[in-house]
């Protein structure tokens, strides 16, 4: 998703951040409302591709859940709050047993957070991204670049893993039987 930063006022707390309407998006970081810009449709298919995968195997195996886009996750400290919504996300049924902060918000990060690159995404702001999503207790952060037909994967304690879409990725510990072509998980130009 690409991102504006619209707010030069006090800190938001996660309170009015989960009170406020779905449409239009934001993230919250450090206390400052981000809205999420509307997404490429090749951006917004593979999030499809990416949920319809993780889907076929997360629900028939009882592993979790996975969301779309729209999933709120606390990866920062009370003041100022940062939430993030990943792409697609997968929470595995020992994490959706944490209480939700205000009805809308996951407190802490999903097992797995898969973010996809647009044009306006920084380096630096992915790194922060990952580097939050990892800290509040990720497992795992897929970034996926559409134009290399890459996935990096990173993980606590581990050097990322380029995979190209000659590979395949798994889900490791964190997704357990996960196995899929990463040619799956990204748009060709018949889709």
């Amino acid at each position: 998703m690409t991102t504006q930063n619209i707010a030069a006022a006090p800190p938001v707390s996660l309170e009015e951040y989960a009170a406020l309407p779905k449409h239009p998006r934001y993230e919250l970081v450090k206390g400052v409302l981000v809205e999420l810009m509307a997404a490429s449709e090749e951006h917004e298919h593979t999030g499809s591709l990416v949920n319809w995968r993780l889907s076929e195997h997360v629900f028939p195996n009882g592993l979790g859940r996975v969301y779309i886009s729209n999933r709120g996750y606390v990866t920062g400290p009370d003041s100022p709050a940062t939430s993030r919504m990943p792409d697609v996300s997968f929470m595995s049924n020992e994490r959706l047993g944490r209480p939700d902060l205000f009805g809308k918000l996951h407190d802490g990060a999903p097992d797995l957070a898969v973010e996809i690159l647009s044009d306006s995404n920084t380096p630096a702001e992915i790194a922060r991204k990952i580097t939050e999503y990892l800290n509040a207790g990720g497992r795992a952060v897929w970034v996926i670049d559409i134009d290399a037909r890459a996935i990096t994967v990173h993980t606590p304690n581990a050097p990322p893993v380029t995979l190209t879409d000659a590979d395949t990725i798994d889900g490791a510990d964190y997704l357990p039987g996960f196995s899929c072509p990463v040619s799956d998980l990204l748009p060709t130009s018949a889709d």
